[in-house]
């Protein structure tokens, strides 16, 4: 049975007279709990240490120390894990279509990399994926931009065209038209273009019906083409006139196909006409046959009040260069969409 002692000294308030038990009026009494084996004569209590213990300090660092480890051990994990999605992600982008790159990838270690090399090869796997992203975007952001897109003209309807907004703003001596053709299902490739003024209908016209040739035709006057577009693909086609002896070419991919003269013969293109893609005008702006209309798809036309070079015309069918034209020239904003016709991005050279 354990035993306790308790030694009890008081204090007086004043001074203790004599060897009488005078406490006081407000005694005061100290107790501090002795051991058993203590001697109570001559029992000390034991010093409390003041100020801070080096043990508790120590204590405290050790913890942190092991609370930033954990936290890095996590970091490196989710760092190792975002390696693998990436990783993953890069094979599918970079290995489609080579089997062997996909396989070396799939093999990738990631457990003996330092917390340095695991964010090294993040960062370096982040930008490789970010490269991958922006490509397609860069390329969607081309195709949209106000020049790539077609005209797609699916059947054959006496509704559907686009209308230039711009004009020819003063008679011109000499022309040259380009533009991207492919032909739909169907005899005959149709009008891929028109322009009429008042007073003439055929002031200018490229057409091809009725069984016949491709024609160009000028202030009604009519030459046959040299050229064919049967086989369902794309064509660069240009045409070149001039008032004087009335010489003319026709030129197909970069080649030219034919030449002639006495085509409307010192006439000028008169202005203030109505340029349409896709029908022959019967009349200034409209009385569309159906059986002339155009079918297939148009992009990219082009018109200038100069003949081009041969040279020209070749770098434009081979996209080595591209001119754009003086007196209409090929954007969104300058075509009027009727019918139902609708535009698909497109470039041509890509």
């Amino acid at each position: 049975m354990f035993y306790s002692f308790l030694t009890c000294a008081a204090a007086a308030a004043g001074s203790l007279p004599g060897t009488e038990h005078d406490y006081g009026i407000s005694p005061k009494f100290v107790c501090t709990p002795i051991p058993p084996e203590a001697d109570p004569s001559c029992y000390s209590p034991p010093t409390v240490p003041h100020g801070p213990n080096p043990n508790d300090h120590n204590s405290a660092t050790i913890l942190h120390l092991r609370e930033s480890l954990v936290r890095q051990k996590e970091t490196i994990l989710d760092q190792r894990e975002t390696i693998r999605e990436l990783t993953a992600k890069l094979t599918l982008c970079e290995g489609f279509g080579d089997p062997h790159h996909r396989k070396g990838s799939s093999h990738t270690k990631h457990g003996s990399f330092s917390p340095e090399q695991t964010g090294k090869t993040l960062q370096t796997l982040k930008e490789r994926l970010e490269n991958l992203q922006v490509g397609p975007s860069l390329q969607l952001l081309k195709l949209k931009s106000p020049s790539s897109f077609l005209l797609d003209f699916p059947m054959r309807t006496n509704y559907m065209y686009a209308r230039m907004k711009r004009s020819v703003v003063k008679e011109i001596f000499a022309l040259t038209i380009c533009l991207w053709v492919k032909p739909g299902t169907g005899p005959g490739l149709g009008t891929p273009f028109s322009y009429a003024v008042p007073g003439q209908a055929n002031e200018l016209v490229l057409i091809e019906w009725g069984g016949n040739p491709m024609e160009l035709l000028i202030n009604d006057e009519a030459v046959t083409l040299p050229i064919t577009m049967t086989d369902g693909k794309w064509h660069h086609v240009c045409v070149t006139w001039s008032t004087r002896d009335g010489i003319w070419e026709v030129h197909q991919d970069g080649v030219k196909k034919g030449s002639g003269q006495n085509l409307a013969s010192w006439h000028a293109i008169k202005s203030g006409g109505i340029f349409i893609l896709g029908q022959e005008q019967d009349t200034m702006g409209g009385r569309f046959d159906v059986t002339q209309s155009f079918t297939g798809e148009l992009s990219d036309l082009q018109f200038w009040s100069r003949v081009l070079t041969s040279n020209e015309i070749h770098n434009q069918a081979t996209c080595t260069s591209h001119l754009t034209g003086d007196v209409m020239s090929w954007s969104e904003e300058s075509v009027e969409l009727h019918g139902g016709l609708t535009e698909v991005p497109f470039d041509p050279c890509h």
